[in-house]
């Protein structure tokens, strides 16, 4: 596996990855928000974010977009999962950033847990306006 920078051809592979996981991983958040959130992933966010992606084989297998320290989005591909592609991901951004922090869904326990095994630590929670879903925001030192 390795970890490169992202490249303008690898966008509709991310879009997809990060959609099919979205379903699975967000399954209490209406599968419209996340049709509604495409073109916004393509033309707004991957285009300020630092992304990195993790390939394999030539096959993209995820990717983790930076906001300055912030974990905009870290998402592996379903068949993918539980083989450190996440970890590797993390260990890119911190050597890129030193401190990173993230917030993540409460009701995703996987993530939480994936988070914790990392070394984030609580931070603080808030209401997310556009789902009023609860976040938990997390930082890693």
């Amino acid at each position: 596996m390795i970890i490169r920078k992202f490249e303008h051809s690898d966008t509709e592979k991310i879009i997809e990855i990060w959609y099919n996981v979205s379903l699975v991983a967000h399954s209490f958040i209406p599968k419209e928000i996340w049709e509604s959130q495409k073109e916004e992933l393509r033309n707004k966010y991957l285009p300020i974010a630092e992304t990195w992606v993790a390939e394999e084989n030539g096959n993209l297998i995820g990717f983790i977009s930076l906001l300055g320290n912030y974990i905009g989005a870290l998402f592996v591909a379903l068949g993918e999962q539980g083989k450190g592609v996440g970890t590797k991901l993390i260990e890119r951004a911190r050597q890129e950033k030193g401190h990173l922090s993230v917030g993540v869904y409460s009701k995703n326990i996987d993530a939480r847990r994936f988070y914790e095994k990392n070394g984030f630590k609580y931070i603080s929670e808030e209401i997310q306006p556009e789902t009023g879903e609860l976040v938990i925001n997390m930082t890693l030192e």
